[in-house]
C-alpha cells in the first residue's frame, strides 16, 4: 500500500478520537454491498464511528463503476463510503473467517444487506456473531425482510419501490410507471436502520444489556411513507391513482413551466397561500366561488384541472426570474427546479454551506459534495474524507488493530486472505 495513504490513515483514526464527534468511540463494520447497508454505516461515519468497510477481494463493491468520470474518479463510491476505512477480506478462507471474528470481538454495530442467510452459511449465524461479541448490534437490510414467504428472494431497491406501491404512483396519469433517478428504497432503508441503530445503541451498550438484531427490508420503509395512500384505500376501496406532480389530497400543487422555459414547483393548498395565489393571478372571485373555497373541493379532478389552467397561463407569461419575485413579494409558495448547475451557483446553497469542498488524497483533486444534512447544536457530522480505495486500510486496520505482524500480514496476502 502506498505509504501516504497509510499515514493518511493513521492520522484519521487518531484525530478521531480527539475530534469530539458524538460516535467517535463506536465501531462499525460494514459489510454492506452496493447503497442500503453502505448508506447507514454512512450515517454513523459521518458523526465520528469508525467504520470499516468489508470488500471482497475478487469482486469489488458495484458502486465503485457507478458514474465512472473519465479521468477514473467513482463519484458514488467517493460519496457513498466516505469516512470509512476499506479493508478487503476473503470470507471463504479459514484466515480470513478469523480476522472478521477478530473485527467482531473489537466492534459494536455490524450492517449487512446479503440475502437472506449468506452471512450463517459462511459460519456468522446471529448465534455465533452474539458469541463473538454479546453487545454486538446487528444491522440487517433486505429485500423482503427475514421473514415471511419472499425473504429468500433476491431483492434490489428497484424492485422494492415497485412492491412498495411508489412505482405505481409515481407517474403522469395514462403514461408508464416511472422509477426514480436514484437508489430511493435503498436510501431510505438505510436511513431507517441508522435510526433503529441509534435506538439500539440506547439500550444496548457494548456487552451491558445484551446484543440486538434490528431487521430492515427494503420495500417496508417507503411504504410507510405511502402510509396515508394505503389508508386512503383501505377507508374507502378505491385504489389510489398517478396524478403526475399533483396530490389527490391537496390542490393546488404542480410544477409549471414559466416564458423562458423555466420550471417552478408551487405548493398553495393551505388556505392562505391559496388566497394570496387567486389574488396575484387575478382570480380573487375563486376565493369564495364554491369550486374552489375548500382544499376538498379543489381536489375534484375539473376544479384541478381549472386551477392548473389558470395558474399555468398565469406563469406562462412571465420569466422565472419575474414569476419567483411575484411569488416572493406576495408570500406565495413555489420554488425553482433547480438542476445540478443551477445548485452548485446558488447563493444560498453557497451561504449555508450546504456544500463542502474535500482533498481526494489520492489523487489531490478538489471534490464539491453535498455535507452531511442534519446540523446538530454541539455535535455535528463531519465529512472528513471521501471513499478510497479497495484495501487501503488492510494494513493499518490488520495490524494496528488486530495485532497482525508484519508477517502474518505478508503470509495472508500471498494465500489471498486479502
Amino acid at each position: 500500500m502506498n505509504n501516504d495513504l497509510r499515514d493518511f490513515i493513521r492520522r484519521q483514526r487518531a484525530g478521531l478520537e480527539q475530534s469530539g464527534l458524538p460516535l467517535k468511540d463506536i465501531r462499525v463494520i460494514d459489510m454492506g454491498t452496493v447503497v442500503a447497508a453502505p448508506f447507514t454505516a454512512t450515517f454513523l461515519a459521518d458523526f465520528g464511528a469508525e467504520v470499516i468497510k468489508v470488500e471482497n477481494p475478487d469482486i469489488p463493491d458495484a458502486t465503485r463503476a457507478w458514474g465512472v468520470t473519465g479521468d477514473g474518479l467513482q463519484p458514488w463510491w467517493l460519496v457513498v463510503n466516505r469516512n470509512k476505512l476499506p479493508v478487503t477480506l476473503n470470507l471463504r478462507t479459514t484466515e480470513g473467517k478469523e480476522i472478521l471474528a477478530g473485527l467482531i470481538g473489537k466492534s459494536d454495530i455490524l450492517v449487512e444487506n446479503f440475502r437472506k442467510g449468506v452471512l450463517d452459511r459462511l459460519g456468522f449465524s446471529a448465534s455465533r456473531l452474539f458469541e463473538l461479541n454479546k453487545g454486538l448490534i446487528i444491522g440487517r437490510i433486505s429485500g423482503y425482510g427475514q421473514t415471511g414467504p419472499y425473504s429468500s428472494r433476491p431483492g434490489f431497491g428497484t424492485l422494492a419501490e415497485g412492491f412498495s406501491g411508489f412505482t405505481y404512483l409515481n407517474r403522469q396519469p395514462d403514461n408508464p410507471p416511472v422509477s426514480p433517478p436514484l437508489p430511493l428504497a435503498d436510501m431510505i432503508a438505510g436511513l431507517h436502520l441508522a435510526f433503529a441503530i441509534m435506538v439500539a445503541l440506547r439500550t444496548a451498550r457494548r456487552g451491558e444489556y445484551g446484543g440486538r438484531e434490528i431487521d430492515v427490508s427494503l420495500y417496508e420503509p417507503l411504504l410507510g411513507m405511502l402510509g396515508g395512500s394505503f389508508l386512503e384505500y383501505w377507508l374507502s376501496g378505491e385504489i389510489p391513482q398517478p396524478t403526475g406532480s399533483e396530490m389527490s389530497y391537496t390542490a393546488p400543487r404542480n410544477n409549471y413551466q414559466t416564458k423562458d422555459g423555466k420550471w417552478l414547483a408551487l405548493s398553495a393548498s393551505a388556505q392562505v397561500p391559496f388566497e394570496r395565489l387567486m389574488d396575484a393571478i387575478g382570480k380573487p372571485e375563486y376565493k369564495t366561488d364554491p369550486r374552489f373555497k375548500t382544499n376538498e373541493a379543489r381536489t375534484k379532478k375539473e376544479n384541478r384541472e381549472e386551477l392548473n389552467r389558470v395558474i399555468s397561463t398565469w406563469f406562462s407569461g412571465m420569466t422565472a426570474r419575474e414569476a419567483l419575485t411575484a411569488c416572493e413579494e406576495r408570500e406565495i409558495t413555489a420554488g425553482p427546479i433547480m438542476n445540478m448547475h443551477d445548485i452548485a451557483g446558488d447563493q444560498h446553497v453557497g451561504e449555508r454551506r450546504t456544500l463542502v469542498d474535500l482533498t481526494d488524497p489520492v489523487t489531490g483533486k478538489v471534490l464539491r459534495v453535498p455535507d452531511v444534512a442534519m446540523r446538530i447544536s454541539g455535535s455535528p457530522g463531519q465529512i472528513r474524507f471521501p471513499g478510497l480505495p479497495p484495501g487501503t486500510a488492510n494494513e493499518v486496520i490488520y495490524g494496528d488493530l488486530l495485532g497482525y505482524s508484519a508477517g502474518q500480514l505478508a503470509d495472508f496476502k500471498a494465500k489471498k486472505v486479502f
